[in-house]
């Protein structure tokens, strides 16, 4: 699979529903559509999603609570699509970090550091990925899709170790190693929300440093 072009399908906005079940198409495009899923994004992280109303991330972008139903359909609707739209832009991060490294060690240190550097420089990110994983023991459909997201993540992950090591070499445990950087970056977000002295970034540079050694000792073997 092309690193470049392996988000594309996955990542498609999906349809926000009617009340009498037909499909309303949400355009990430259309300014408005992305304002409100961004200030949603934002007040979902800082308030959760239960404490969140639609009137009051309408009254973030000065918008009525029935500007918002217009685009989506219900909470849930908006929380689905925020969830996606979040993590689409984080993941065209990675793909650009991916496309402007050389092959090798280096291009899956630029892609762990760009999913790092993402998750560190919007804190929104870390906020709302906690709201995510409490909510969706109760929410399959949000389950559903933070999966498929996290697998599109160590996907990325994948195949920059498989291009890290070079043809013909084989990294034992490829998807575990891949599972064990994702779980890594996610723990070392949570640490630095919780705690400010835990030496968030400090940690990261540890682990980097140990990735890139195990990383270059398979590639010369």
């Amino acid at each position: 699979m092309n690193m470049m072009n392996n988000l594309d399908t996955a990542m498609a906005p999906e349809k926000s529903v009617e009340s009498n079940g037909t499909a309303r198409p949400v355009d990430w495009n259309n300014p408005r559509v992305a304002a409100i899923l961004a200030a949603a994004a934002k007040c979902f992280a800082r308030r959760g999603f239960s404490a969140t109303t639609l009137a009051e991330i309408g009254k973030e972008l000065g918008l009525r609570k029935s500007i918002v139903h217009y685009y989506f359909a219900s909470k849930a609707a908006l929380i689905h699509e925020v969830q996606s739209f979040t993590y689409q832009k984080y993941l065209a991060k990675v793909k650009d970090a991916a496309s402007g490294t050389d092959p090798g060690v280096s291009r899956t240190v630029g892609v762990v550091g760009a999913l790092w550097s993402a998750i560190r420089t919007d804190p929104t990110l870390s906020e709302l990925n906690i709201e995510v994983w409490s909510a969706a023991r109760r929410d399959e459909e949000l389950k559903r899709r933070a999966s498929d997201l996290q697998r599109e993540a160590n996907t990325l992950i994948d195949e920059a170790i498989a291009d890290a090591v070079g043809a013909g070499a084989k990294v034992s445990n490829q998807r575990a190693l891949s599972t064990l950087i994702g779980a890594t970056l996610n723990g070392l977000s949570v640490a630095g929300y919780l705690d400010d002295a835990a030496d968030a970034d400090g940690a990261y540079q540890l682990f980097q440093k140990m990735l890139s050694r195990e990383l270059s000792a398979t590639s010369a073997s």
